[in-house]
């Protein structure tokens, strides 16, 4: 008997993980699924329950939980291995995300104190696995009616908090009354409030479509070349003061083709092009190479090297020589991309507005918000993703950070959709 009331409370223990998981990974499902019909409403009935439930987990639960959610946040990370025939390779990496999230969400839980839990949830996004920062808790209600902050999600769980003693001590009604009094307290979601006294630009942002392993072709690059200029001609023709390429649009070494160069300064007397494209320096005995955007207005052109490079995709955060062995044994030799050391995030006056500039990865960085900027361009090559979640998860963040820092993001994307946030 005893041992059927144990295994009875671990089956227990592993369903209410993987409800809990489930509900606090809808939000990002949710918005990849019914996009302009996901309500409000959806993204908070399931937030309040997968928070009311992580308070109930038992240490089994807690570390399936966070293992089932590392998955259905970050399955996709792997998927950039099917460039290199190392597809096989995927599960491992699920597993990995399994284990990793699995131990921190068992730490968050290893006590039963609520305050232990409460603040253990609450600072978990200061937690950054490899130097990967995109497992923040209060995105969860970024779609919600409540304002997605660090402050909106520990007010919510101590009202979680308070409505389970309710519960607890079956007062049904009151707990309903403190249910409604709370969703109506708590901080919500608003627009963003601009300055109407600056005149905006007319920026044009943009999407392609060019598969990941077409993309570095020789033969795809008149292509390639082609649908570039064309974009800028439109873009031009319609009168828009900024138009923005995305992320290596153009995949080659910009920097030594002074053909493409001239004609980018060219066009650019007449709109401002801001694009991405590698950098490499030609210098060294052993070049590098730098993920960069580069910007052309009134014929002179700016480059940015890219700050914050992608754990395990850009450079491998590991010692030097574990580093050399990985990329040898494992992506043919290749190196790492160089990062500019970080001082301050990019930024680049166009027609006398100030604006952040950040690759990828770095939208969803809070160095690139730390000064509040009004504006931020972002370029991004999802191809190595898709299709999957990811895209959607990375404008939920960068929705996140838009709303927290007032900030206006453009973004122009390879494979997945360009949008303006505001």
């Amino acid at each position: 008997m005893l041992g059927q009331k144990v295994l009875a409370n671990r089956l227990h223990g592993i369903l209410a993980g993987i409800l809990c998981a489930l509900f606090l990974s809808a939000f990002i499902y949710l918005e990849h699924f019914l996009d302009n019909k996901n309500f409000p409403l959806y993204s908070t009935l399931f937030a309040i329950l997968g928070l009311f439930l992580y308070f109930k987990l038992s240490r089994l639960g807690a570390f399936v939980c966070g293992g089932i959610l590392g998955i259905l946040w970050f399955y996709w990370v792997g998927f950039s291995f099917r460039f290199y025939d190392l597809s096989h390779l995927i599960p491992l990496v699920w597993i990995v995300f399994f284990v990793v999230y699995g131990a921190l969400f068992y730490l968050f839980c290893f006590f039963s104190s609520p305050f232990y839990r409460l603040v253990a949830l609450t600072l978990s996004s200061f937690i950054h696995p490899f130097g990967f920062n995109w497992f923040i808790p209060e995105v969860i209600l970024t779609k919600s009616y409540f304002f997605p902050s660090k402050f909106t999600l520990f007010l919510l769980l101590c009202s979680i908090l308070i409505l389970s003693a309710f519960l607890a001590k079956k007062l049904y009604k009151t707990s309903l009354i403190w249910l409604c009094s709370f969703a109506l307290l708590l901080p919500h979601n608003t627009e963003i409030k601009k300055d109407s006294n600056i005149m905006p630009l007319r920026i044009k942002t943009t999407h392609f479509e060019v598969p990941q392993d077409e993309r570095w072709q020789t033969n795809q690059m008149p292509n390639i070349l082609t649908q570039n200029f064309e974009t800028i001609l439109k873009a031009k023709n319609a009168g828009y003061d900024l138009v923005i390429l995305p992320e290596t649009a153009f995949p080659l070494s910009l920097n030594l083709q002074s053909a493409l160069l001239e004609k980018l300064k060219e066009e650019s007397k007449e709109i401002a092009i801001l694009t991405g494209a590698i950098f490499q320096d030609s210098i060294q005995e052993k070049p590098r190479f730098f993920n960069s955007a580069y910007l052309f207005q009134n014929g002179e052109m700016q480059v940015f090297h890219k700050l914050i490079l992608v754990p395990f995709g850009e450079k491998i955060p590991l010692p030097n020589f574990i580093a050399k062995w990985m990329n040898a044994f494992f992506f043919d030799g290749a190196q790492d991309f160089i990062a500019q050391d970080f001082i301050a995030p990019n930024f680049a006056w166009i027609k006398n507005q100030k604006f952040q500039i950040a690759i990828c990865y770095e939208a969803t960085r809070d160095e690139f918000y730390a000064n509040s900027p009004s504006n931020l361009i972002a370029i991004s090559n999802n191809a190595w993703f898709v299709p999957s979640i990811e895209p959607t998860l990375q404008k939920l963040l960068m929705l996140y950070f838009s709303k927290n820092h007032n900030t206006t993001i453009y973004h122009s994307s390879n494979a997945s959709e360009d949008f303006t946030l505001h």
